[in-house]
This record gives structure tokens, C-alpha cells and sequence, in this order.
């Protein structure tokens, strides 16, 4: 039995990279490189900690790992008192003992993605304090040596313990870079940080090292062209997404408030969030580099082109078979099975809704649920195959057409609602947020990011 380890271990098991370096985990160590203004520049552990514990420790994940820094503090404080916590020697021998039950139960420690991702000294630190609450349960409950502290035995104690401490983890009553207070002792961002990392998969570090990375790319353009973020701008942003909220039918009628509440967010905390205030940033400096009359030289010079980009939409539903040349198991379908199963579905439409029809019939997993709807489409652009674009847009509003054979299947398109032609004002306001997202997609193409420690080439 390995009660105090498992209970211990929610945040630190099956959720971390397969990295076998030991030493990994110093505050300098550099997890990626890219170029910032045509000079290399790189990301450091420390920096992506911070930027986690910032961006979590709102979220569940973030307030987790707080409470799991709060009772090892606690731990740590109430050890030292009664001079329970264990000597080196000791957490040797018990880390010895627990390899051995481990494998003893069929499982090998040294497997587990805790024990590589944590050098000697922060493995030996962390049984330390498994050890320490064991022998503090075992002192407060008058038990043996040898007696087995079970988890509901430590999550009792450590309710007790916090009764007896002035706790605080509201981010809104503390002060800035301290995610808990007890007492007097402040836990910081960089503690947070530090054990987020350590629970992070390879992929959530490399989405952390890329947005570190992006941020300061757009901060470093803003200085460089002399666009500053001001209290006007941010109130007009949050303006603008409480609209946004307010018309979209998902939220049903939640204020914008309400769904920050629901992250972990307030209004206060996302105006001072780093990725909130880039994606003010970016849209202003594509107004600054990409202005108005250039936007609308664009629309003068290639008018079809442009409507084709960012005029009309089209919302689309599909209905889709999926067939092969070869059926079998998993595609149990030919083209001409699959032809036969639209045919069949184009004739239930005389009687049964479209949206019915497709949650029986389709085979598109993403849209199937919400009746074959695919959203809006501009007729360039879209995220649809290309033969899908071509029938949506020369189908009346309401039109079906007959099924189309693809690559993978067939479908069968509806044109669900036709959006009005947009005005001027509506088509540069368009073409202003395209030339934003072109930016966006820019700057992250001229990172040139690489993860670990290689430097990358900078472009001539």
C-alpha cells in the first residue's frame, strides 16, 4: 500500500513529458529559440513558468496545483514544529521501500513520468513531505509506526490545518505575484509556475514556449512602430466581446461577466492578462501598417476578389458518406452504397428536416450533432471541400443539391441562410480583421521557433 504517494502524486502522474534528463527543471534552462527583430532570442524555464502560472492559476488545473502547494507548506510548517520532518538518509531508505512495493504491485517506478520529470534533491523533497504527513496523521491520531495512513486520514488533517492559519487564494485579495497567502508566508507565481511545468505533456509546454514567443514579437512590433495600448482601447475590446456574447445563442443570454466568472476570469483580471492585450495590439497594428486606403485600394483594384474573400457569406450544411474504393470494417461503404444512402436522404428531406435527416445519416462527426451545420462561408477561403464551396454557392437559399462524389465520399449540400450583400463599411471592417489574421499568421511564420537550445538560422 502507497496511500501518501498516490494521493499526493493527482497532479504529478500520467501527465508528464517522457523527458529523462535529471537535472531537468533549472530556472535558466532554455526550452525554445526564435528570432525577435531579426536577432535570435530565446525563452527560459522561468519565463514560461511565470506565463503559466499567470494564464492558470484561474482555472481549475492552476487552482489545484495551489492547493497542492498550500498543504505541502502546511506540512512543511507543522513538521518543523514537532520535528517530524525526515533526514536524507531516511527519505533514501523510504524512497527505497516504495520502489520496492511499487514493483512489488507490478509497476516500475522508474517508469513513471513523475519520477524522470523531477531531479534527485526535488524528488527527495517532495517524499519528504509525503513522509512528514504520514508520521503527522500517525502523531495526531495516536497510531503505530507502522500503521497505514490512509487518504481520507490526510485530507482530515489537512482541513484541521488550514482552520488553524489565516488562508488566502483569492487572486483578486492578493497581492501581485503571490498566488496564497498562510499567514504570513507568500507562495509565489514562480512556485505555481514551476509545478505546472512539471505537469505539463511536451505539447502543453511547446504551446506555452510559442505563445511566450508570439507575445513578445507583437509587443516588440508595437513599440517599434509606436502603438500604445490605453484604458480607451481595452474598455472598447471588452465592449466589443460582451456584444459578441450577448448575440451568440451558445451563451444563452449569459452576460460577458458571467462566462469570465465561469474561467476563473473577472473583467479586471483579463485586462491585465498578457494574451488578452496582444489581441487588442495586433489588430491595431495592422491598422497601422495595412491602413484604410490601402484596404480599400484592394477593393478597388480586384473587386470580384475581394467580395469572393470577405463579401457575402453562405451558412452551409452537409450531409456525408463516406465510402472506398475497397470497403471494409471501418468504411463499410462503396461509392455507389454511399451514392444510394444520399439519394435515399435527398428524398426524406420532402417530409423530414434537413438537420434531422443529417443526425441520422451523416458520417461527419464534427457537424453531425448540429444537423450537418458547417457555419458560415466565404466562397474563398473556406474550410470545406472544394466542390461543397462550388454547390453552396450557386444553389438558391434553401437549395439541395443532388449528391456529390469527392475523394473520400459523397456529399449532399444545403444552403442554409444567404447573408445580405455587405456595405463599404462593413467590407473594409472585414478586410481590416483579414489583414489583421494575415499579420498574426505572418509573425508566427518569422519566429523561426525551435524547441530546446539550438539556435535558428535568421533569414539575410
Amino acid at each position: 500500500m502507497v496511500p501518501a504517494l498516490l494521493l499526493l502524486l493527482p497532479l504529478l502522474t500520467g501527465a508528464l513529458p517522457a523527458q529523462g534528463d535529471p537535472a531537468r527543471g533549472a530556472p535558466d534552462e532554455v526550452l525554445g529559440r526564435f528570432v525577435l527583430e531579426g536577432r535570435p532570442a530565446f525563452v527560459t524555464r522561468t519565463d514560461a513558468a511565470v506565463e503559466m502560472a499567470f494564464h492558470q492559476r484561474r482555472k481549475e488545473e492552476g487552482r489545484q496545483a495551489i492547493d497542492l502547494l498550500v498543504d505541502s507548506e502546511l506540512t512543511r510548517r507543522a513538521a518543523t514544529a514537532r520535528r517530524l520532518m525526515p533526514t536524507v538518509p531516511e527519505i533514501k531508505r523510504y524512497w527505497q521501500d516504495l520502489q520496492a512495493r511499487l514493483r512489488a504491485a507490478g509497476r516500475d517506478p522508474m517508469e513513471s513520468a513523475a519520477v524522470r520529470n523531477m531531479s534527485e534533491a526535488q524528488l527527495f523533497d517532495f517524499l519528504g513531505v509525503q513522509m512528514a504527513q504520514e508520521r503527522l496523521v500517525r502523531a495526531e491520531l495516536s497510531l503505530r509506526a507502522d500503521e497505514a495512513v490512509s487518504g481520507e486520514m490526510l485530507r482530515l488533517w489537512l482541513q484541521e490545518e488550514k482552520r488553524r492559519v489565516r488562508l488566502e487564494t483569492n487572486p483578486d485579495r492578493l497581492p501581485t505575484g503571490v498566488v496564497a497567502m498562510v499567514d504570513d508566508r507568500a507562495i509565489g507565481l514562480g512556485d505555481l509556475g514551476d509545478l505546472l511545468l512539471r505537469t505539463a505533456d511536451d505539447a502543453d509546454v511547446q504551446e506555452v514556449v510559442q505563445r511566450i514567443a508570439f507575445l513578445q514579437t507583437v509587443e516588440a512590433l508595437a513599440r517599434t512602430h509606436g502603438v500604445q495600448l490605453s484604458d480607451a482601447d481595452l474598455d472598447r475590446a471588452i465592449a466589443e466581446r460582451r456584444e459578441q456574447a450577448a448575440r451568440d445563442p451558445r451563451y444563452r443570454g449569459l452576460g460577458y461577466e458571467q462566462l469570465l466568472e465561469s474561467q476563473g476570469f473577472t473583467i479586471a483580471a483579463l485586462r491585465e492578462l498578457r494574451v488578452f492585450r496582444a489581441q487588442v495590439l495586433l489588430p491595431m497594428l495592422a491598422a497601422r501598417l495595412v491602413p484604410d486606403q490601402e484596404l480599400r485600394r484592394q477593393l478597388a483594384d480586384d473587386r470580384p476578389g475581394t467580395l469572393d474573400r470577405v463579401g457575402a457569406r453562405r451558412r452551409v450544411g452537409v450531409i456525408f458518406a463516406r465510402a472506398s474504393d475497397t470497403p471494409n470494417a471501418l468504411i463499410p461503404d462503396d461509392f455507389a452504397a454511399a451514392k444510394a444512402r444520399l439519394d435515399a436522404a435527398r428524398l426524406r428531406l420532402a417530409k423530414d428536416d434537413f438537420a434531422l435527416v443529417a443526425r441520422i445519416v451523416s458520417d461527419e462527426p464534427r457537424t453531425k450533432q448540429r444537423g450537418g451545420d458547417t457555419g458560415w462561408h466565404h466562397k474563398a477561403g473556406a474550410n470545406l471541400p472544394q466542390l461543397v464551396v462550388d454547390a453552396a454557392f450557386a444553389l438558391p437559399d434553401g437549395g439541395v443539391s443532388e449528391p456529390l462524389r469527392g475523394d473520400d465520399g459523397y456529399y449532399l449540400v444545403k444552403v442554409l441562410e444567404i447573408e445580405p450583400e455587405p456595405d463599404e463599411a462593413t467590407l473594409l471592417q472585414r478586410l481590416r480583421e483579414q489583414a489583421s489574421e494575415d499579420l498574426k499568421r505572418r509573425l508566427v511564420n518569422e519566429l523561426q521557433l525551435q524547441y530546446g537550445s539550438e539556435p535558428p538560422t535568421t533569414k539575410k
